[in-house]
């Protein structure tokens, strides 16, 4: 049955209510009622745990990505290459392959292209830090899809005390099969 359909029925059931003469006509009357509100409410609530569901997931990562981009704002402000399309394309592979794909015997590069050697090591140690964090850890087994994966990473809910989203510094993906 429809929305439409039990829509419908519930308002001819309203209508013809005044019309019953006794109390068990007007109570099976409400009884239909409550059953077509149930037909219609149940999509309904589907829906909305589905959406429920897919804000859990999402939440999985958020505390460890508000720091992993509280951590790339501080590097930023020595070290502002980290904005660059190079550096942004490898840090999201080693994203990538370290979580949103995870490739069995992944390591982390050691080179972003930064401008130093040390701003390599803090970009390095910054994303080590992040796919070692527990958060992520537990989001990479229970987000049982790469696609899950990317959109718990791409949360647009997530700044970092700043004000930065992930898309400052990683772009946004539809798909996790860019990298």
């Amino acid at each position: 049955m429809t929305l439409k359909e039990a829509s419908n029925q519930i308002k001819e059931l309203l209508d013809a209510l005044p019309q019953k003469k006794t109390n068990k006509e007007k109570l099976l009357a409400v009884f239909k009622i409550k059953v077509l509100l149930e037909i219609i409410e149940e999509p309904l609530k589907k829906s909305r745990d589905k959406e429920a569901a897919s804000a859990a997931k999402k939440r999985i990562i958020k505390k460890a990505l508000r720091q992993f981009l509280g951590v790339l704002d501080k590097i930023f402000e020595n070290h502002e290459e980290v904005g660059d399309t190079d550096v942004r394309e490898k840090m999201y592979d080693a994203i990538h392959k370290g979580y949103i794909k995870p490739r069995s015997g992944y390591t982390l590069p050691t080179r972003f292209g930064m401008f130093s050697d040390r701003g390599d090591d803090l970009v390095h140690a910054a994303i080590q830090k992040f796919l070692t964090h527990p958060e992520v850890v537990a989001a990479r087994k229970s987000l049982k899809t790469p696609e899950a994966r990317l959109n718990a990473f791409q949360d647009n809910d997530v700044e970092s005390s700043e004000g930065t989203t992930c898309f400052e510094y990683f772009g946004h993906t539809d798909k996790p099969d860019v990298a």
